[in-house]
């Protein structure tokens, strides 16, 4: 008789509780969207924190890696030359240049490559990034590094046809930086 009473009160407690959750079923979903509301955003949270400390930055003030400031400079020597716009050859060098000196994968190389072209696309004077690029591979490399930097400078200027003296101002720019000469 216990037994039946016990199993009596138990599918009772069942059924009390499925009509609570029933009656409250839109509480039930509300909580569950909020639950799912916050796994998004903590998801998310890493890209919002990069945003909010890139804020208030832009153009040569958001590159902070070696392989950034390398590829701008790549990028920057590419658009020195006659045309002032990165040839065919000259890309294709300098994604060479990242996936053997810098372990990147071809994916990897081309969007670092489109990144930084759409970050320093509206700059003028190419000169003008040798500096702040400096400053920010002065952190990360030596002068060993920085003369195969160099080197790397020279194969995307002579890419195409020779360097030519915008090219070659440059590279002399670049290496007075490291002290290099």
């Amino acid at each position: 008789m216990h037994i039946i009473l016990g199993f009596v009160a138990l599918v009772g407690t069942a059924l009390f509780w499925a009509l609570r959750l029933s009656a409250n079923r839109k509480n039930i979903s509300d909580a569950a969207n909020t639950v799912r509301g916050v796994a998004i955003h903590a998801k998310n949270l890493p890209r919002q924190r990069r945003f909010k400390k890139a804020h208030n930055k832009r153009g040569f003030d958001l590159i902070e890696t070696l392989v950034e400031a390398a590829t701008v400079l790549m990028i920057m020597i590419a658009r020195a030359g006659q045309s002032r716009r990165i040839e065919d050859n000259a890309r294709a060098t300098m994604e060479a240049q990242l996936i053997t000196n810098m372990q990147l994968t071809p994916d990897m190389a081309d969007g670092m490559i489109r990144q930084m072209d759409g970050l320093t696309y509206d700059i003028v004077l190419p000169e003008s990034a040798i500096t702040p690029m400096t400053k920010v591979l002065r952190k990360y490399v030596g002068k060993e590094d920085a003369k195969d930097l160099a080197e790397m400078l020279v194969q995307v200027a002579s890419s195409g046809d020779a360097p030519d003296i915008n090219q070659k101002e440059f590279l002399r720019r670049f290496r007075e930086g490291f002290d290099l000469n």
